[in-house]
């Protein structure tokens, strides 16, 4: 029956939206730390001792620019969309709802293509700043660790340096506009939850 049909997808879309709660609620704090690093870095750069923080300076310059990437579960969405399902859901509410939520998902996941590109810009600076041996050194199979040796920066260059500070912003700007987003999906994912479960008496 249809009805039982419609209380099934219901029922997966539950569990897919308490999967993306739990990814939405990592992913704003370590989108926050990366704030915070940039914030950090700028601030060393642009500090008279900045000759004496290569440890720091190298380890944040490093830091800042991996992706940060979410992966929604939209596999309940994405049937509904497919060969006319959504006629299933016959509370217009929810129905509705899920479409808005699913709009808000791609249009974070549009945005972050762009970021991929503002983080590739960063990184054709940051190999002319930082001495890519360094870098290299840093590397361990599944972390970044903070080298120790006060290394130097392979271009004092004024203009280089300011253009590499602009970079990060960038990367800043979009990571602050990502956490307003997944805030948005955070707050829409748990009230679809909770008005999918009141609607069909889900336990």
């Amino acid at each position: 029956m249809e009805k039982d049909r419609e209380k099934q997808y219901m029922r997966s879309m539950t569990e897919d939206l308490k999967s993306d709660i739990s990814m939405l609620e990592n992913n704003i704090p370590l989108r926050m730390e990366r704030i915070a690093m940039i914030d950090s870095l700028v601030y060393l750069l642009n500090s008279p001792q900045r000759k004496d923080m290569g440890n720091e300076i190298y380890l944040l310059g490093r830091r800042i620019s991996p992706p940060i990437n979410i992966f929604p579960n939209d596999g309940t969405i994405q049937q509904l969309k497919s060969a006319g399902n959504l006629r299933l859901v016959r509370k217009q509410h929810i129905s509705r709802s899920i479409m808005a939520y699913d709009q808000k998902m791609r249009q974070s996941l549009y945005e972050m293509g762009d970021e991929v590109q503002i983080r590739a810009e960063y990184r054709i600076l940051a190999v002319k700043v930082f001495n890519t041996s360094v870098f290299n050194e840093m590397i361990r199979l599944d972390s970044t660790i903070k080298p120790v040796n006060n290394p130097k920066l392979f271009s004092d260059d004024a203009m280089l340096i300011n253009q590499l500070i602009g970079a990060a912003q960038y990367i800043k700007r979009v990571n602050q506009a990502q956490i307003n987003t997944s805030n948005q999906l955070l707050a829409q994912a748990k009230q679809l939850s909770m008005d999918i479960q009141k609607a069909y008496h889900l336990e």
